[in-house]
């Protein structure tokens, strides 16, 4: 047997041998392969999600410099005004709004969205229900809404505004604008909201709040009264007439019920430049429930006027009103308003559910007297003036508060009356407006049988921006509020404070006290400077007490002289109306009595 040769065994070992090597460089080679496989998947992978960022790229741009901008320091307010005003006015200075942007509006596409945009728009009452559980209305909501409306409106009002120039009549701009909520979901959105928030505004033909803020024109005065303040609105009126003979004047009443037709033919008559206004008419009352103070807001919101002043029928001026609409503080913050008098401190109530319901506010509230515990009364709503171009979310949120449920189960019952609901209702939606810096003061006589002493007692004196006297609320009564009607000898006059340097430092609230020490670095109250404090009013005889009295010069004493001779001819004519007599007022020259 050859040497070489190998045994069948051998050979057997040797195959398996071989097909062993084989197997593995087998195994190797697919491992290669599949291991090249995955990383071509992988750089698959890489480039599809390359070209995902490279076809969003500008969105993440532009999403990542908004969070640049939201994270990066920067003012939480861009409201702007002349430093000089905060010398004679108070201003409140809001938190921004953010704008709508087309991410807002691609977020109401997704499902969360559609389910949020739902819940915002539902109604929380309907027409003509008796609402008797506070609880249904849901004010906290209610100012997270108006917000959000704000931003919409701002953004569909830009979309309005684009609408071809061959669109003139207002009823076609509508109809347009109608149309695009059937395509674009944040107008729709706009549209649903504002029916859920200001259903006041739909009354037929009117469909948006749009028309309507494009109506407003020029400048001019509103007044409200019914049958019972007759004798008032004329004696008010043609005092301002005496000051200014073509001041524009709408008169508002709440339909033939209110104001009689022979009253309103009495006052069209007795001057020119007013027009006589049916507010039943303008808006929709189903949802207002329109009832005494209410209606203020109403009439503001109704008035033809772009610029307006809101006037009650007890109010009188010194000076002339339309002064008010140069006001710096007016111009500044495009509304005005007046303090009311200092008047029972430690009140919570008031303080306490504007928290609740908003824990975002402007600069303002934090300095008043409500908030530092001194005052229950803060706004003396007997002249208001406001820009409705500027203003209008700030107008729309007041009459919010004003409508029958909200008022009647808690603006009215945490506030007395309309008053505070201007300021608030501008708080609502984050709108600057400005105080002028005087508390409400004090017009009139010295106290009987004690006129060697400072006292001024009668109505109620609010100053201009230069400290002037220029117009006061309550009548030519003596004390309207304890019934005393006599007419008031007016005589005297003195403010009412608010002019400390350091007004914020006056103080009752704890925790507004605590902060106050804090930035002071200071450990107790007694160890702070504190000016000397306001003039104290006395409710029940409508006195002022301290600070210093002044004399009305002889102009003065001749308006008030001619304001009680007004009085006298608008209570005797009254009479006659209500004796049924027909009474016709171009029979007086009214300038000259």
């Amino acid at each position: 047997m050859n040497k070489f040769s190998r045994s069948p065994f051998l050979n057997l070992v040797l195959a398996v041998v071989i097909n062993l090597v084989l197997f593995g460089v087998c195994q190797r080679f697919l491992s290669v392969s599949n291991h090249l496989d995955l990383i071509q998947e992988q750089q698959l992978q890489q480039n599809q999600i390359l070209e995902q960022q490279e076809l969003f790229s500008n969105e993440q741009k532009m999403r990542f410099e908004e969070s640049q901008k939201a994270s990066s320091p920067r003012l939480l307010s861009s409201f702007q005004f002349p430093e000089s005003v905060l010398e004679t006015h108070d201003i409140a200075i809001p938190r921004d709004i953010p704008a709508w942007t087309d991410a807002d509006t691609v977020y109401l596409n997704t499902v969360v969205g559609f389910s949020f945009m739902e819940d915002m728009v539902k109604i929380q009452y309907n027409k003509f229900e008796t609402v008797e559980n506070k609880n249904q209305i849901d004010f906290a909501r209610t100012a997270r809404a108006e917000r959000l409306y704000k931003s919409l409106w701002n953004h569909v009002y830009a979309l309005y505004k684009q609408l071809p120039p061959e669109l003139q009549t207002t009823r076609d701009k509508e109809r347009a604008i109608l149309e695009m909520a059937k395509t674009r979901p944040e107008v729709e959105f706009f549209l649903k909201l504002e029916l859920s928030l200001y259903p006041f505004l739909h009354l037929h033909p009117r469909r948006t709040s749009l028309s309507l803020y494009e109506s407003y024109t020029g400048h001019g005065a509103v007044i409200c009264a019914g049958n019972n303040q007759f004798e008032f609105i004329v004696s008010s009126i043609q005092a301002i007439r005496l000051l200014n003979p073509t001041l524009p004047i709408e008169l508002f009443y709440m339909g033939d019920g209110d104001l009689s037709p022979e009253r309103q033919t009495y006052v069209r008559e007795m001057t020119q430049h007013i027009e006589l206004k049916d507010v039943f008419k303008i808006l929709q009352n189903d949802e207002m429930m329109l009832g005494g103070w209410s209606i203020k807001a109403f009439a503001l919101l109704a008035s033809s006027f772009a610029e307006v002043m809101l006037i009650d029928s007890d109010a009188y001026f010194l000076k002339d009103p339309e002064q008010l609409f140069s006001d710096p503080g007016y111009v500044a913050a495009g509304a005005l308003f007046f303090y009311d008098r200092t008047l029972w401190a430690d009140w919570r109530e008031g303080p306490d559910w504007l928290r609740s319901i908003m824990p975002i506010m402007s600069s303002f509230p934090k300095t008043t007297r409500w908030f530092r515990g001194m005052s229950s009364h803060e706004q003396e709503s007997g002249v208001v003036v406001i820009n409705k171009k500027l203003r209008y979310q700030g107008l729309l949120a007041t009459c919010k508060m004003n409508m029958r449920w909200e008022r009647d189960l808690y603006s009215y019952r945490v506030y007395y009356g309309d008053k505070e609901t201007f300021w608030t209702g501008f708080e609502m939606v984050q709108e600057p407006y400005a105080f002028m810096k005087t508390f409400g003061g004090a017009i009139g006589e010295r106290r009987e049988g004690h006129e060697e002493s400072d006292a001024v007692c009668g109505a109620q004196l609010h100053l201009n921006h230069l400290g002037e006297p220029m117009w006061w609320n309550g009548g030519l009564m003596r004390n309207k509020n304890e019934g005393i009607k006599r007419t008031l000898k007016f005589d005297f006059w003195k403010s009412g404070g608010g002019l400390q340097k350091h007004r914020e430092r006056i103080v009752r609230n704890q925790v507004l006290l605590n902060e106050q020490l804090f930035e002071l670095g200071l450990e107790s109250k007694e160890q702070m400077e504190v000016e000397p404090e306001d003039p104290t009013w006395i409710f029940e005889e409508s006195c002022l007490e301290g600070g210093v009295v002044h004399e009305l010069n002889d102009e003065q004493k001749a308006l008030t002289n001619a304001y009680v001779r007004l009085d006298a001819i608008a209570k005797a004519d009254e009479q006659r109306i209500r004796a049924g007599e027909s009474v016709d007022s171009k029979t007086y020259k009214w300038s000259e009595v």
